[in-house]
């Protein structure tokens, strides 16, 4: 019997599929061969392929928001055209679909490497598209090419992350692959951020968006440089021990009823917001519906999941179960979305539900606000700090980008040395925490300002004037910015720890046999309630102001905190790393 072992992940798969767990390995992190490994292409690869997937993301997420801010858009606009992130939050739907399909052969390219191809292509053509409209005339066209976009730039993510789970190996850990595609992410932070700030000032928003459109296209080069992966995709099979025709039929009826009824129901009442904004309430459409989509195209498929397990090996006792109309349909769906859902209730069993709940809540503060800091930086009501855009692109597009990226060292670092759970309960505490940082700023930084007088940071952040006239912007490193630079320092050391370790957690429970379905499924979770409490968010920040959402958000933060530490609590019973373990 072969296996095809990642070692550094603590996986082994067998031929049949199973995969097994190597806990010596996993608990016994190398610094030595971590450290050899950055020479390697494939890092290299992943480095680009990070980028291409963090610059269509901060564009349609955050740098269109800073353009609609200046161009005078409202917060609750704003807060609804931001639901366009939702369709990450989506993208398990479709990624059997992804997964599957055959890409047109390039060159002696795989069918993952040419699929990212041919959807980068389909990015760099909408973010063209934008770079000609206008938000004041045009904001329907701009939201259907950034909805393209973004169907594009979520699908493309299916791929690389279905890739760099593939091929790591025992040069190449998969916890270093992690940190690396995030270094990659966080860079196009920077300059679809900073860069994007400080040209738009200078040329407008319709040229920066052409020469992001153009950045983009050098990203191409991940894909060209990439090697193949080793595990080669299988046409719809369903396994030995899959349930019966009729009883995975009855079951796909109402999982594919509810994934059509979530579609509409969101995408409806967006362009309902969009057509008539002083009509919509998104504050009730979350309270009200936002729990039954969760409900319907998360939770529900999830239970109907584990209530396959009880049928499983009955279609060798009913081998000739009648079919019904569109089987084979019926077939893909049960292969490509509810085996590997029934896959990880079988691996985790109870444990599962606390899983679901840590990768529902993990990333929540910094998810739900993400699409107001701009707002929150360049506008002038609710609490707001009122910066320009140079300001802004230094202290949170520049500096704060290079703490992100600082964050993701040091999580890479603490990942190797301590292990995931400890790193990932660490960040859930720190990215709750710093949200009390920005409440203070909002009611005008009294403590932040006691802090800063008594440590003498002023000083050190007003040092910093000759780099910002060094790059020609127009800034006056004051109290103001000073103050906004040191709680976006804290608060992106914070996120790029925490994404650091999610990306590996994440990463080391994903089945390599269903990598692109599970790992899409952990990715859309992790950002589906942070995505789905925007539009009301926006509504709650002209009723209430920054400083309650912030100290809102940090509160709501505490969730993932408790969910994580009783994770880490399971597994420490268990003797489980939470890497995939035999059922």
């Amino acid at each position: 019997m072969t296996e095809n072992v990642s070692a550094a992940s603590g996986q082994s798969q067998n031929a049949d599929g199973k995969v097994k767990s190597d806990l010596t390995a996993a608990n016994k992190p190398d610094w030595r061969k971590s450290f050899a490994s950055l020479g390697n292409r494939k890092l290299w690869a992943v480095f680009f392929l990070g980028f291409a997937s963090g610059l269509p993301y901060v564009l349609i997420t955050g740098t269109l928001n800073a353009w609609f801010t200046n161009e005078n858009i409202d917060v609750k606009t704003i807060g609804v055209f931001s639901w366009v992130i939702i369709i990450y939050g989506f993208k398990f739907l479709w990624s059997p679909l992804v997964d599957r399909a055959a890409y047109p052969a390039v060159l002696s390219m795989g069918q993952r490497r040419a699929g990212i191809l041919l959807l980068q292509g389909v990015i760099i053509a909408c973010l063209a598209i934008i770079s000609t409209a206008s938000p004041q005339t045009q904001i329907g066209l701009i939201a259907i090419a950034a909805v393209l976009c973004t169907l594009a730039a979520s699908s493309q993510d299916i791929l690389i992350d279905a890739w760099r789970i593939e091929i790591a190996d025992e040069n190449t850990p998969i916890d270093v692959l992690a940190a690396v595609i995030q270094l990659g992410f966080r860079l196009a932070a920077v300059l679809g951020g900073a860069f994007a700030l400080i040209i738009a000032a200078r040329i407008g928003w319709n040229d920066t968006f052409r020469i992001l459109a153009f950045l983009m296209t050098i990203a191409v080069a991940g894909v060209f440089i990439a090697p193949n992966s080793v595990i080669a995709r299988k046409a719809t099979e369903l396994d030995e021990d899959a349930p019966r025709r009729t009883i995975r039929n009855r079951v796909m009826l109402p999982v594919i009823l509810f994934w059509a009824w979530s579609f509409y129901a969101l995408f409806s009442f967006m362009g309902f917001a969009l057509q008539s904004p002083e009509e919509a309430n998104a504050r009730q459409f979350t309270r009200e519906v936002g729990p039954l989509i969760v409900l319907a195209s998360v939770v529900a498929p999830i239970a109907l999941s584990a209530f396959l397990l009880r049928y499983e090996g009955t279609a060798k006792v009913f081998p000739n179960d009648k079919a019904w109309p569109a089987q084979f349909a019926l077939d893909a769906l049960y292969s490509f979305v509810l085996a590997p859902m029934m896959d990880i209730i079988r691996r985790l069993r109870y444990g599962a539900i606390l899983v679901l709940i840590l990768v529902l809540s993990y990333r929540f503060t910094d998810l739900v606000w993400g699409a107001f800091a701009y707002p929150f930086y360049l506008g002038e009501n609710f609490g707001a700090l009122g910066h320009t855009n140079d300001e802004v692109a230094i202290a949170s597009k520049f500096f704060g980008a290079l703490m992100t990226l600082a964050g993701i060292g040091i999580g890479a670092a603490a990942l190797t040395r301590f292990g995931r759970m400890p790193c990932l309960f660490v960040g859930a505490v720190i990215a709750a925490a710093t949200n009390l940082l920005f409440a203070d700023l909002a009611v005008g930084g009294a403590r932040t300002d006691a802090f800063m007088s008594a440590t003498g940071l002023y000083v050190v952040f007003g040092a910093l004037q000759p780099v910002a006239n060094f790059l020609t912007l127009d800034v006056n490193m004051n109290e103001a910015l000073s103050r906004l630079m040191l709680v976006i320092a804290v608060e992106n050391l914070a996120v790029g720890f925490a994404s650091a370790a999610i990306v590996a957690f994440l990463s080391s429970i994903a089945n390599p046999r269903y990598a692109a379905v599970q790992y899409a499924l952990f990715a859309s979770l992790s950002m589906l309630i942070g995505s789905l409490g925007r539009g009301a968010l926006g509504e709650l920040i002209e009723q209430e102001g920054f400083a309650y959402v912030f100290l809102l958000t940090a509160a709501l933060g505490l969730v993932a905190v408790v969910t994580t530490a009783l994770e880490w609590l399971r597994q420490t019973q268990t003797g489980s790393t939470g890497d995939v373990t035999d059922a």
